[in-house]
């Protein structure tokens, strides 16, 4: 019986070491999540040696920790075993860097950094409810509004990060871009909101260049689907 099940954990390892490119490329984050959160019987051997084993990389099979950490959450909950799957952003100078992991009991398991690698935790799985698109968001009426498919991660250095869960793709805002995120997520419904309530809080700037850049800023948001016109 033991034998069956390391087999059977290994060819469900080998498949997924094939196809999770080809599935996070076609699946919302979410999505492929739920797919690969499939609890079976409790196995007798722990996966994490195995899916090591299987996500390494190699010089015509590349990899990375996103491939990882998503193979080795779905043997370990294949195995029982309760844990989370996280994704974290960091700033590195000018350049902003992502990691992913798993974690079990708040403690990372597979993926782990050094200590002085911290990262913000962007997204979990299951998700946290402070995490959850939203839980910034005002009363909403018609206008502009964030996408639910978008999640916001402030920095410590005043600047954010937002996550679109349906293309993995990360976008990085300033602090003027953090704020008009917040103000659109608490409930400004346009541009001349936006400008208005932004001006406010930096009485040097001059009112034309705010509405400028914000209008700048709203339409590459648009042109990534960040944002959305709701009706």
């Amino acid at each position: 019986m033991a034998l069956l099940v390391r087999l059977r954990q290994a060819a469900r390892g080998l498949t997924l070491r094939a196809l999770l490119p080809l599935m996070v490329k076609r699946q919302a984050l979410p999505d492929l999540l739920r797919s690969l959160d499939r609890p079976e019987a409790p196995a007798g051997d722990d996966p994490r040696r195995l899916a090591a084993r299987l996500f390494r990389p190699l010089r015509l099979w590349p990899t990375t920790c996103l491939y990882r950490a998503l193979g080795s959450y779905a043997l370990l909950r294949a195995a029982g075993q309760e844990v989370r799957f996280v994704i974290g952003v960091r700033k590195a100078g000018e350049e902003l860097q992502a990691h992913a992991w798993v974690e079990r009991d708040g403690r990372a398991i597979v993926g782990a950094v050094g200590p002085g690698d911290r990262y913000t935790v962007a997204y979990a799985w299951p998700a946290d409810p402070a995490l959850r698109p939203g839980h910034l968001r005002g009363e909403r009426g018609p206008g502009l509004a964030p996408s639910d498919d978008v999640h916001l991660t402030e920095l410590p250095d005043g600047t954010g990060v937002l996550l679109h869960l349906q293309t993995g793709f990360y976008f990085t805002l300033n602090a003027t871009g953090l704020r008009t995120w917040q103000l659109l997520a608490a409930g400004a419904r346009d541009a001349a909101q936006l400008s208005a309530s932004l001006a406010a809080g930096y009485p040097q700037a001059d009112p034309g260049r705010v509405r400028t850049d914000v209008d700048a800023l709203l339409d590459d948001l648009a042109r990534e689907t960040l944002i959305v016109v709701e009706g």
